[in-house]
């Protein structure tokens, strides 16, 4: 069983709205995002914040249309500080028994589903207990972790990250190569999202239009 959780608590300060229900492709940010974690996991666990009814909203919605509601679960209530790492931990306390676990930033929305699955096969054959893709010497996203990963980072404190995780387990981690540029491109401003649809329409992108 292999499960995703998608971070979508983040305040997005710098876009001056809910990024992750911008428009893109025939749904949303969230739902292309949504629609990789599908295409790469058995099971996927959308982390909301406090008040964040419309990613909620977008989440349900594009689940439905991908015929996946059964494997979509929406958690929310996450407080947005002290940063992301905690959303990594909510997501956590409810993948229950799994064999790898795939974090999805939900403002990468461009990641290929080939990408997810690389990692992810990457840790189930054993040996690497971390897989991290890496296009042309950069490290991007999904990062997979083995379930045996699991109870340490629950351990660790909420102020971490995975980073902190990855930099203590040198010798456990695979980077793994990746044709797929588009999982460098966050979108933290305006000029950020201007530059994922341009990518998008250019036909650049090839993961799945939610």
């Amino acid at each position: 069983m292999i499960a995703g959780i998608v971070l979508a608590a983040g305040h997005a300060d710098r876009m001056g709205s809910n990024k992750l229900v911008l428009p893109l492709g025939r749904g949303t940010v969230v739902g292309k995002v949504l629609a990789t974690a599908l295409a790469s996991c058995d099971s996927v666990f959308v982390v909301t914040g406090l008040h964040d009814q419309g990613t909620k909203t977008a989440v349900e919605q594009a689940a439905i249309s991908l015929g996946a509601s059964d494997r979509v679960e929406v958690v929310a209530g996450v407080p947005y500080d002290p940063g992301m790492f905690i959303s990594v931990q909510a997501g956590l306390r409810r993948v229950g028994t799994v064999d790898a676990v795939l974090i999805f930033p939900g403002d990468i929305p461009l990641m290929s589903p080939a990408t997810a699955m690389l990692v992810r096969d990457a840790v189930l054959r054993g040996g690497p207990t971390v897989a991290v893709p890496v296009h042309d010497g950069h490290r991007g996203h999904p990062v997979a972790f083995a379930a045996c990963c699991i109870r340490e980072l629950l351990a660790m404190s909420e102020h971490s990250t995975l980073r902190h995780y990855i930099e203590a387990h040198p010798a456990e981690v695979i980077l793994v190569p990746v044709d797929d540029r588009e999982m460098l491109l966050d979108m933290d401003t305006p000029d950020d999202y201007d530059r994922v649809v341009e990518h998008l329409e250019s036909g650049s992108a090839q993961s799945k239009e939610v």
